[in-house]
């Protein structure tokens, strides 16, 4: 299983059992032409780490209402890639929970 989530940004971060991937934002993509996400980074994850992306991953998906029907300016999406099953979920911007994964996550990336 592949999880994806683009945080407010867009800057991308692919989670899966042994490693995190932070594909960020370069200002060509950017909405403002001038933001960056800095630099490229790929490491290994210990299984308490994906643990906790995981869990607040289905914490966030059970929260049905901090759900939007489409991406907009800061708002988050997380993608779920199973086999031949993709499901996608957009979070609403300033959500308790977007703050929460963006948190967790850039913990784990900068650490």
């Amino acid at each position: 299983m592949t999880y994806e989530f683009l945080d407010g940004n867009g800057n991308k971060y692919v989670i899966k059992n042994e490693t995190i991937e932070y594909i960020p934002m370069k200002p060509a993509l950017s909405s403002s032409g001038f933001y960056d996400g800095g630099n490229y980074i790929k490491k290994e994850i210990t299984a308490l780490q994906y643990g906790e992306i995981t869990s607040i991953i289905n914490k966030i998906i059970r929260n049905t209402d901090r759900h939007i029907g489409k991406r907009v300016k800061m708002s988050g999406m997380i993608t779920i890639q199973e086999e031949n099953d993709k499901k996608v979920y957009i979070i609403a911007p300033n959500s308790t929970e977007l703050i929460m994964i963006e948190k967790i996550i850039q913990d784990i990336i900068e650490n």
